[in-house]
């Protein structure tokens, strides 16, 4: 049955999320539109048909309108409003020659760079290769978003000076130091990359939250392009082979990069432009995995207290189970970024809680474990690092936990919960630096 409240507040929602009009604008088009569904109807019409209408109406004033139908189910949405105009196809144009231009200088730079020795030295790849992606991702988002050109240079200043002071660090054995920046910088820098995303606006929580979900978005569109390249490339050196001729080395020198780099700010373009497909997409991966991967933590919760065993004192098994507390927590950042403002509590909420709530008992166990390590075997990078990033999380889901129970009992809004989370990402942004920088220097860079 059709929801007319339901479908209002979806297209107000929508208008708010594109961050090109006030509230007082909004509450202006939603009145507007309140009235010319009311004389519909008081016409004859259904309230489905009233509302679409008015929709269209508006539409043919405001070109958000047409944003908001892209993202509706609706197949009669997009018959009705959905055509592409002259200027849209131009921008449309500029967009793909632009997304082309760049994957093929992110390729050709690292093609280049494949052709020195220094890319043959252990972990200089993994170290460097977010240099490589990164500044040209941050470029699109200049044409594309219109970033300060101000504010680029200021990212692109970073990147160059982090690139500098990385490669500057001696590398010597056992290389712990050197594998902790490797595996911490790409994410530092995607924070970093984030700067030119959200503009001048870095700061706001609106942004941020947007960010987040562009981040989310962009995880699982890269992870489909990503698998349908190698099945690309897989069945091109099987078609290949069944003549006998051998393309396993060019493949992998030149195509993997160039396609590599094409995925990766293919993904950025298609994630941007074409938030009709993943806005409905996403959140159902989110939404159909959350409790799949509640039911694999409750389960494995209850497997250690029934056998008595404890993981946790395999400092292997530590970092994969750190990764996936990481996951557990993009999962739920994610729905909550995906959250309709107007929306009341729903089975999603309790399920995020939930999840929160294993997770953080996990967590808990996993930071008594990295104790016990470290009285038992000393300090040492890996430890420390895994200690700091522990509490860092443990503090995260502490502060959704409370806020959550604050929300459910009526004692905040929601949107609270969301400028809290935004402003946490300025603490892990800061472990992140610390590791990356402070660490081989503590440890001299063993």
């Amino acid at each position: 049955m059709f929801d007319l409240e339901l479908n209002i507040n979806s297209w107000t929602d929508h208008l708010r999320s594109s961050g090109k009009l006030n509230e007082d604008d909004i509450l202006e088009l939603e009145n507007h539109l309140r009235d010319q569904i009311d004389e519909l109807i008081e016409k004859g019409l259904s309230r489905d048909e009233a509302f679409i209408i008015s929709v269209k109406r508006l539409g043919n004033v405001n070109s958000l309108s047409k944003e908001f139908s892209k993202i509706n189910t609706d197949t009669l949405w997009k018959h009705l409003i959905v055509d592409l105009s002259d200027t849209d196809q131009k921008q449309t144009r500029r967009d793909i020659l632009l997304v082309i231009i760049l994957s093929l200088l992110a390729g050709t730079v690292t093609r280049v760079a494949t052709l020195f020795d220094f890319w043959n030295e252990d972990l200089f790849v993994i170290k460097n290769f977010s240099f490589f992606i990164l500044p040209f991702i941050a470029l699109f988002f200049v044409f594309n978003r219109g970033t300060d050109k101000k504010l680029l240079s200021y990212v692109l200043g970073i990147f160059a000076l982090t690139a500098f002071i990385i490669n500057q660090f001696p590398s010597r054995v056992p290389n712990h130091t050197e594998t902790l920046t490797a595996l911490h910088l790409p994410i530092l820098l995607w924070l970093v990359t984030g700067v030119a995303y959200m503009g001048l606006k870095w700061k706001a929580n609106k942004e941020r939250m947007n960010f987040i979900r562009f981040t989310g978005e962009s995880v699982i569109y890269g992870s489909l392009i990503l698998f349908g390249l190698i099945v690309l490339m897989a069945f091109t050196m099987i078609l290949f082979e069944a003549i006998s001729v051998d393309v396993s080395e060019p493949i992998i020198e030149t195509l993997v990069i160039y396609a590599g780099c094409a995925a990766a700010i293919t993904t950025m373009y298609l994630v941007e432009t074409k938030k009709s497909i993943v806005e409905n997409f996403a959140p159902i991966l989110a939404k159909l995995f959350s409790p799949l991967f509640l039911i694999t933590m409750v389960t494995f919760l209850a497997v250690i207290i029934f056998t008595g065993k404890s993981p946790f004192l395999d400092r292997n098994f530590l970092i994969a189970f750190d990764l996936m507390l990481v996951l557990v927590l993009g999962m739920v950042l994610y729905i909550i970024s995906a959250r309709k403002m107007h929306e009341t509590s729903g089975i999603f909420d309790y399920l995020n809680v939930a999840l929160i709530t294993t997770a953080l008992i996990i967590d808990g166990v996993a930071l008594s474990a990295i104790v016990f390590r470290l009285s038992e075997y000393g300090v040492t990078p890996n430890k420390l690092a895994a200690l700091g990033e522990n509490i860092v999380l443990l503090g995260n889901l502490i502060g959704l936990l409370w806020l959550y129970i604050c929300y459910f009992r009526g004692k905040i809004e929601f949107i609270k919960i969301e400028r809290w989370q935004t402003a946490y990402l300025t603490i892990y942004a800061v472990w992140i630096a610390i590791v990356v920088f402070v660490f081989p220097i503590l440890f001299g860079f063993e």
